[in-house]
């Protein structure tokens, strides 16, 4: 509780300093809605991406069924992760709390095989991005560091991770006599080696669903592509000066990875800040403002989760 409060605390703080010094300008959210249809089509193109989302997390639960799982079911739980990641600190925090309704929907789920699945779902999200951002920053290099040369450090480090997403995939579908040697040095390493193992032989194990994985992995890609498209268009309009749509993907990537970090409420004060910087590199001085049109979005998109909740909180008390 005292963390949770400490950090909502250093949200406001970071919110009251950018208000302050003039960095987040917070009526660019009524001229938003005044502007033209982008607030809803940005609204529109979140909730697509959620339902891509479920429909992925879906998929991968069934690796380890024998009969298909109701995509609604899976949806509402889903929300119900989204909606306490936007009130408690993290992306992933939701996810903890939607593990224990999921257990209910199959008895034969093993906590590991949740946990891994939970995480393995994550990973493909981050790995979307990451071959996005990796994708683009190769083939816009020279475009993107001549508009600007301080974004050249952004375009490294998009490479390097999408480098590590690229292994992590290779991993994945690799002949089984490689997996087992890398399960082998997991295991070597003190403390923590054995619990590492278990959850990368869960897994590997999905080795044998292949198809699935990589029909994962797709799905990734376009549900990111969605996400940020859904960012440059509540942004556009009130760009310093114009930003090509293919040249976002340079660094809008890394700051949605960043916000998944347990910091604060779905990014809350630390992605303004961050986006704020981020913007800047690319010569655009209200990356806060940007970002925080984009938070509204997310934060709409993701109250909806409160509905299934109560729904399901009820029937528990009705049974």
């Amino acid at each position: 509780m005292i963390k949770t409060l400490l950090k909502f605390l250093l949200a406001i703080g970071l919110i009251y300093w950018l208000a302050s010094s003039g960095k987040l300008d917070f009526s660019l959210v009524k001229k938003s809605l005044t502007a033209g249809p982008q607030m809803w089509i940005g609204l529109l193109l979140m909730f697509i991406q959620i339902l891509l989302c479920g429909y992925r997390y879906k998929l991968l639960l069934e690796t380890k069924t024998k009969k298909p799982l109701r995509f609604f079911d899976i949806l509402r739980l889903n929300y119900i992760g989204l909606f306490f990641s936007s009130v408690l600190p993290g992306a992933v925090t939701g996810d903890l709390i939607k593990l224990g309704y999921i257990k209910k929907l199959n008895p034969d789920f093993s906590k590991t095989f949740l946990i891994t699945i939970t995480l393995l779902d994550r990973i493909m999200g981050v790995t979307g991005l990451l071959f996005l951002a990796g994708s683009t920053s190769l083939i816009y290099y020279s475009e993107v560091t001549a508009l600007s040369p301080k974004l050249s450090h952004v375009i490294v480090l998009n490479l390097i991770l999408f480098s590590g997403a690229a292994f992590f995939l290779t991993m994945l579908i690799s002949p089984r006599k490689l997996q087992l040697n890398l399960l082998h040095l997991f295991r070597l390493i003190p403390f923590i080696g054995k619990k590492i193992e278990n959850i990368f032989a869960q897994v590997f194990a999905l080795r044998e669903n292949r198809k699935d994985v990589l029909k994962s992995f797709v799905i990734s890609v376009v549900a990111q592509f969605i996400s940020v498209f859904a960012f440059w268009t509540v942004a556009s309009p009130f760009l310093d000066h114009p930003l090509p749509f293919q040249y976002a993907f340079t660094f809008i990537p890394i700051g949605m990875i960043t916000t998944a970090i347990p910091v604060s409420p779905g990014g809350l004060g630390v992605g303004h800040v961050l986006f704020a910087n981020l913007f800047l590199l690319a010569g655009i001085s209200n990356g806060a403002s940007l970002f925080n049109l984009y938070y509204l979005c997310a934060l709409i998109n993701n109250a909806v989760g409160v509905i299934p909740y109560l729904l399901i909180s009820r029937e528990k008390l009705e049974a």
